[in-house]
């Protein structure tokens, strides 16, 4: 459905050139061609069936709570049905193990965990190891994946429903802006799109929580409205908790619009101005519930209300900032060489490229690229189209100001996004694409009904466009050759099902590539630590593993060498080990938390 896929499937058999750019411009010109020359046919034969089809179309959705159920169903079924083509996904990048640290986390029955002996071999990306050991992330992600896990179900199982209930969200926020025939399509678009082959259903990091929050938020706004409800005003507050405890920053940036619509309908001109207040008292009570629990969270994970983990982890490992406009942090000590390689020949080129102009022109417009491809692909004309049209229009505004001042705000990031960090917003593309969609549909040139032939050809290529993705999916399931990470990513679940099946304990010593830039890692463990089968560490060199080995002395000892190309799991022998300490600095000795502060130096 997106380029990226089509893309991915040729490249893989070298059936396409390099640049990127032309050929996402060719995509989206055959696209348009093919709905061109469908267009001409419908209108030539003008098939009697497709109005049959459209009227029990609108006769079925206006029954909207049966429309939202059916939508939410088709994101289940569709996924479940290709679990033999797209199996349950194996976690390689850093976010998506902290997500399912943090999920281990919350099944447990702790917000948190106490930093475990030993920790230094335990350091990882995006994962706090003092004050407390805990994911970096919000908290709202890793839930639906904390629920599978007190189900005794692989955390996937969560995935899955959060994105049918994404899906469901959608179609009710689409039910209160547009006809309801519409929104159903949009639910659908919402299916096709997003919840069967798009990461966010394949993977553990994607945006669904974020964007059950916009849909919520943006969804309840009309309605509260018309109508003043308490419910109204309810679910309103929870898509902002649901924003603020999943992309906070995002979030935020996305609700200012709704936030100011909102003002200007409670305090307007009115006599109802009384039972306008009351009917969002309980929906102001469940933020100040919220906020308190926000800082509650905030406090058991670094012992400060208003320190965010996220920022603990920032101070302690990152050197650029969140934002354009930020001086850069001194490059930390770190303990290893891994990490060291990740932050700075990773990150810090970003920082060092938007010193200058073209640089900052060019992460500007890698960050319109990567949302064009996941949110618009090929429908720009529509959306460019559809965004001037509801700014001149007093009842939809508020839906092309949010994405406008969304993308502003991430504009301002330091980094390039990934799709889901404008998650609460997909509504809002859906919606405009959709007002496109009927615009284009009431155009007749000359009297004649193209632009109705036209939408309906749309509707069709893109069910067409099906074939695409699922070839993909079926000739190579794991993407391999495409993501170059898939195969380091099922080496370390293969070794992990080896020691699953194999009695007593396990310490797993891993000795990475030198070369190794450091973007996917191995080092990841479970909540408890102390107790886990499979405890995964860094081979540190023969004196400060010991320490490692005497403390988990009841334990098997593993090595793992990925210098080693077919990826063997052996007994670690210490006279084997030829890892030593880096240069210029002395062997660590494993210390207590407070002893091991970060220390920083410029560079």
């Amino acid at each position: 459905m997106r380029p990226d896929e089509l893309l991915g499937l040729l490249r893989t058999h070298g059936l396409t050139p390099e640049n990127w750019h032309e050929n996402e411009l060719i995509l989206e010109f055959i696209f348009w061609g093919i709905v061109l020359l469908l267009t001409l046919v419908l209108l030539i034969l003008r098939p009697r069936s497709l109005q049959r089809w459209e009227t029990c179309w609108k006769r079925f959705s206006r029954r909207q709570g049966l429309a939202v159920l059916t939508i939410i169903l088709a994101a289940l079924t569709l996924r479940l049905a290709l679990l033999p083509l797209l199996p349950i996904p194996v976690p390689v990048v850093h976010d998506e193990y902290s997500y399912l640290l943090q999920a281990d986390t919350f099944a447990s029955g702790r917000l948190t965990n106490p930093t475990p002996p030993m920790w230094v071999h335990f350091e990882s990306f995006h994962v706090n190891m003092w004050p407390t050991y805990q994911s970096m992330y919000p908290p709202a992600q890793a839930l639906p994946m904390a629920a599978a896990l007190v189900l005794e179900l692989q955390p996937w199982w969560g995935v899955w429903v959060e994105i049918a209930l994404m899906c469901g969200a959608i179609c009710w926020m689409l039910q209160a802006w547009m006809p309801p025939h519409w929104a159903f399509l949009g639910g659908m678009f919402c299916v096709v799109r997003f919840a069967t082959f798009s990461y966010w259903a394949n993977s553990y990091w994607g945006g669904a929580i974020a964007a059950i929050g916009g849909a919520l938020i943006l969804g309840s706004l009309p309605r509260i409205k018309r109508s003043a409800k308490v419910r109204y005003g309810v679910l309103f507050a929870l898509g902002l908790i649901l924003a603020a405890n999943s992309r906070p920053y995002e979030g935020l940036v996305f609700s200012i619009p709704a936030l100011i619509a909102l003002a200007v309908w409670l305090f307007g001109i009115g006599r109802r101005r009384s039972l306008r207040v009351a009917s969002l008292a309980p929906a102001l009570s469940l933020l100040l519930l919220a906020g308190a629990g926000m800082a509650y969270y905030n406090w058991r994970s670094t012992g400060d209300p208003v320190d965010l983990p996220y920022a603990e982890n920032q101070r302690q490992y990152h050197i650029t900032k969140p934002f354009i406009w930020q001086k850069r942090n001194p490059i930390p000590q770190y303990r290893h060489a891994l990490m060291r390689r990740m932050y700075v020949f990773h990150e810090l080129p970003d920082y060092l490229n938007r010193q200058y102009t073209e640089g900052l022109v060019n992460m500007e417009e890698l960050k319109a690229q990567i949302l064009y491809d996941f949110y618009v692909w090929p429908l720009f004309g529509l959306l460019a189209f559809a965004c001037w049209a509801m700014f001149k229009s007093r009842h939809v505004w508020v839906l092309p100001a949010t994405v406008a001042v969304l993308l502003l705000g991430m504009a301002l990031e330091e980094w390039p996004p990934n799709a889901h960090y404008a998650a609460p917003a997909t509504c809002v593309f859906i919606a405009i694409l959709l007002y496109g969609l009927r615009l284009l549909r009431t155009w007749k040139p000359h009297g004649l009904p193209f632009g109705f032939m036209a939408a309906r050809a749309v509707v069709f290529t893109f069910l067409a466009w099906l074939a695409v993705p699922l070839t993909a999916m079926a000739l190579n399931p794991y993407s391999l050759g495409l993501y170059q990470a898939m195969p380091s990513g099922l080496d370390r679940a293969r070794i992990a099902a080896q020691l699953q099946q194999t009695d007593g304990q396990h310490l797993v010593l891993v000795r990475t590539r030198d070369s190794d830039p450091g973007l996917y890692d191995w080092v990841y463990n479970s909540a408890d630590i102390e107790h886990s089968k499979i405890i995964w560490a860094r081979d540190m060199g023969d004196r400060d593993n010991q320490q490692l080995v005497d403390h988990y002395s009841e334990r098997r000892v593993w090595l793992v060498d990925q210098d080693d190309g077919i990826m063997r799991l052996t007994p670690y022998h210490p006279q084997d080990n030829e890892s030593q300490p880096e240069p210029d600095q002395d062997p660590i000795r494993i210390p207590h938390v407070a002893e091991n502060q970060p220390v920083s130096s410029n560079p």
